[in-house]
């Protein structure tokens, strides 16, 4: 028995951690190139920092000229985050639409890749006789009211710099973002070699109407390698101006649906947190995580998220976590809401469908992300049946959750220090001398009088529990609170398990409020009224129907509190 348990716990840690890998993920610091240009491919490695790429895939259609590693660490929510990236310079072999192939990395491979490679005639060629000059590019030319305009900056350059200040763009009427890290290539133009910096701006326009971006400026100075008198802090100074560019910004389009305006270039809709099994239990929380991917916009414009409303259960909303990235040259935000559902009574518990409308700048047409309805089973409250020990799997493994368990379970036994064996020993002798008692009890003389067997126990395990009860009420947070609270009532009534199934066997009135305000202060984030609760309970528990004397005979729970 032992081993099998050891196994079934040691597989199930191979799954979690497998679950929790972060494979590598691959992207282009830019997505089209002209004939001689240098692109990076940039990989984050997640778990494979340790771990060398193959290249050798890439020698088909590329010339790889180096690579290089950038470490760097960030908190995000106060948890510390180490990133690796890894940037490999390359060359394409050929014009056209190239692939770049999925690289295999400890074990894992990345995507595949697309980059367009321009002829080098077609390109915008740098004047031969300048050392200096800065471009613009636009993408879109035509932009919708909130959509993103990549606006392009490079700045070609072939002289040596011994210092430089390149301006930003400046629009009036639209917000003006820099996405992600200056990219540096070398390239050809009228047979003279220059170096590329690239860097990227994301524009979102707020009125419709010709948008005018006023053009950057660059100042620097240059300095001959081959002259002495250049160390010593002379050079000849070297500026340029980028062109400047108007876009055309549109309104929202008539056909678009109501609510929020949504221009993205792409969009997904996910639910986690469903059980696997379709399973649940009255009073036991779900943790349901709702999350909106976007690409083209900004985590602030996202919209704010919602369940519908469910009948048969409560729903306490946690606080919202938002982020943004980059993918490329485009912004991408995320906008992830988790809420506790805990169901209030059996049967079916039906999610309804929900839809997000968007519009899609790519192909210019209205779409909709949709979450299918899903039935959940909800089984009675668990009265009679050993109650799951320890914290829901949905609640521990998800960040949103952390303590917002509705109706908690007993408390979990020790995860550590204690072997398998005398744990297994220690409940088979608590199981033992329960039954013993028990047949102790049945076996006694007909002529002792039943009340004076619960009315000698049962006050003597319910002090303590109350004491304990009117003390964390005064000063423990809510979950400390709910466990005292359902330890006093277990004392007297075993069945009463969780705050569902103690508010469902008290009396209408004060008592069944100040616990749904307990549950509020977990999961809604209010308050914990202390007065209240102690008022509420201080003369003890108000049940519907006053125990019987034959109720103290039942087998005291497995687990006490």
């Amino acid at each position: 028995m032992r081993r099998l348990l050891l196994a079934c716990l040691l597989l199930c840690l191979s799954f979690v951690a497998l679950a929790q890998a972060v494979a590598p993920t691959a992207s282009l610091d830019r997505t089209s190139i002209d004939a001689g240009d240098t692109v990076t491919l940039n990989i984050e490695l997640g778990d494979a920092a340790g771990d060398t790429p193959d290249l050798s895939p890439l020698m088909a259609d590329f010339v790889v000229l180096g690579t290089s590693t950038n470490r760097s660490l960030s908190v995000v929510n106060g948890r510390r985050e180490a990133h690796t990236i890894l940037g490999i310079a390359l060359r394409p072999r050929r014009e056209g639409h190239l692939t770049v192939p999925a690289l295999i990395i400890g074990g894992q491979r990345t995507q595949t890749l697309t980059l367009d490679v321009s002829p080098a005639g077609n390109a915008s060629n740098a004047p031969a006789d300048r050392p200096v000059v800065l471009e613009a590019k636009t993408d879109p030319s035509q932009a919708y009211v909130g959509q993103q305009i990549d606006y392009t900056l490079r700045l070609y350059f072939a002289v040596n710099l011994a210092d430089g200040q390149l301006d930003d763009p400046s629009a009036e009427g639209a917000e003006i973002r820099r996405v992600g890290q200056d990219a540096n290539f070398q390239t050809t133009r009228g047979g003279r070699r220059f170096n590329v910096v690239e860097r990227h701006y994301a524009i979102f326009p707020q009125h419709a109407g010709p948008l005018e971006i006023h053009p950057p400026s660059f100042q620097g100075t240059a300095v001959d390698a081959s002259d002495a008198s250049a160390f010593f802090g002379t050079g000849s100074p070297v500026n340029a101006v980028a062109e400047r560019s108007i876009v055309q910004v549109r309104p929202r389009p008539a056909s678009a649906p109501g609510g929020a305006w949504i221009p993205a270039r792409e969009l997904t809709l996910a639910l986690d947190g469903v059980p696997a099994d379709g399973k649940a239990r009255v009073g036991q929380p779900m943790t349901l995580t709702m999350r909106v991917d976007a690409t083209g916009m900004p985590f602030e414009a996202l919209p704010a998220l919602s369940l519908p409303t469910l009948d048969g259960a409560d729903v306490y909303p946690d606080k919202a976590v938002t982020g943004g990235g980059a993918s490329g040259p485009w912004i991408t935000g995320r906008r992830q809401q988790g809420f506790a559902v805990v169901p209030t009574r059996p049967g079916t518990l039906h999610i309804p469908a929900t839809t997000l409308h968007w519009w899609n700048v790519v192909t210019d047409t209205a779409q909709v992300a949709t979450l299918p309805a899903r039935d959940i089973e909800v089984a009675p409250a668990a009265g009679s049946a050993v109650a799951p020990v320890g914290t829901p799997p949905a609640a521990a493994a998800n960040p949103l959750a952390a303590g917002s368990t509705a109706s908690a379970p007993p408390p979990s036994l020790p995860a550590t220090g204690v072997p398998w064996r005398w744990l297994f020993v220690g409940v088979c002798v608590l199981w033992l001398l329960t039954v013993a008692a028990w047949f102790v009890m049945r076996r006694r003389k007909p002529g002792a009088t039943p009340s004076a067997r619960p009315t000698a126990a049962a006050p003597s395990r319910e002090r303590p529990a109350r004491e304990a009860f009117l003390k964390a009420a005064a000063h423990a947070e809510p979950a400390g609170i709910e466990r005292a609270l359902l330890g006093w009532a277990a004392s007297v009534q075993p069945s009463a398990r969780t705050l569902g199934a103690l508010s469902a066997l008290l009396a209408p009135g004060p008592q069944p409020a100040a616990i749904d305000q307990l549950q509020r202060a977990r999961f809604a984030g209010a308050e914990v009224d202390r007065d209240g609760l102690r008022q509420a309970f201080v003369n003890g528990f108000a049940w519907k129907t006053a125990p019987r004397d034959g109720d103290s005979t039942v087998l005291p729970p497995l687990y006490p509190r």
